[in-house]
C-alpha cells in the first residue's frame, strides 16, 4: 500500500493544484494551465519510467488480438460520449462545470490539439487506469477503480452532476483495462476517441480562423 501512495501522491497533488487554480485563473488562460497539468505528469511519469512509447508502439503492431480489443473499447468510449450527451440535452439546466478549453489564436490552437487528443491518451491512461487501478484483491480493485474514474471526471468537470457525467466516459477505459491488464489498449482506444472528437473541432476552428 505505501508503493501505490508513493506512486500517486504526486500525481494527485498536481491535480488538485490544477483544479484550485482553475478558480482563480482566469478562463482565458485554462488552456495553459490545462497543457501544464498534462506536462508536469508526463515529466513525472517519463522520468520514473512509467510511459514506453516503444511498448506501446510494439503492441500498436502486434497484430489482431491486440486491435479486435482496442475497437471494442473505443466504440464503447465513443458510445458513451453519446450517452452523456444524450443525458446533457434531456436534463439542459444541470450545469456540467465543464473545464473549457478557449482556442481563438493559432497557438492556442496548437496547444488545444496536443492536449486534448495526445497527451491525454497517455498521461490520463498512466494515472487514472494503470497507477490508480490496484489488482490487490476485489474489494481493493473496486475502490481504486471507482477512484480513478473520480480523479478523471474531476479533472474535466468541476460540479458534481459534469462529475458523474465524466465518470460514464471513464468506464469503459477502466474496464479494458482491468479486463486485459494492458494499459496500451485502453491508452489506444482513448486516443482513436480524442482523434475523432477533439480532431474534429481542431479542423473546424482552422476553417473558421482561415
Amino acid at each position: 500500500m505505501s508503493k501505490y501512495i508513493k506512486i500517486n501522491v504526486i500525481p494527485i497533488i498536481i491535480e488538485i493544484v490544477f483544479i484550485i487554480s482553475c478558480f482563480i485563473v482566469p478562463k482565458e488562460y485554462f488552456i495553459y494551465t490545462n497543457f501544464l497539468f498534462y506536462m508536469l505528469l508526463l515529466v513525472y511519469f517519463y522520468t520514473r519510467k512509467e510511459i514506453s512509447l516503444k511498448e506501446w508502439l510494439n503492441n500498436i503492431k502486434s497484430g489482431k488480438k491486440f486491435w479486435k480489443q482496442v475497437i471494442i473499447t473505443a466504440i464503447l468510449f465513443i458510445l458513451a460520449f453519446i450517452i452523456t450527451t444524450v443525458l446533457e440535452n434531456v436534463f439542459p439546466n444541470y450545469n456540467t462545470g465543464t473545464i473549457a478549453l478557449k482556442r481563438d489564436s493559432w497557438l492556442k490552437l496548437i496547444i488545444f490539439a496536443i492536449s486534448t487528443i495526445l497527451l491525454p491518451a497517455i498521461i490520463e491512461e498512466t494515472f487514472y487506469r494503470k497507477n490508480m487501478i490496484s489488482f490487490k484483491s476485489k474489494g481493493i480493485l473496486l475502490i481504486t477503480t471507482v477512484l480513478g474514474m473520480f480523479l478523471y471526471a474531476l479533472e474535466h468537470s468541476l460540479t458534481i452532476w459534469g462529475i458523474c457525467l465524466t465518470m460514464i466516459w471513464a468506464l469503459p477505459l477502466s474496464l479494458s483495462y482491468i479486463k486485459t491488464k494492458n494499459i496500451y489498449v485502453p491508452m489506444t482506444a482513448h486516443f482513436i476517441g480524442n482523434l475523432l472528437g477533439n480532431g474534429i473541432d481542431v479542423i473546424m476552428t482552422i476553417i473558421s480562423m482561415l
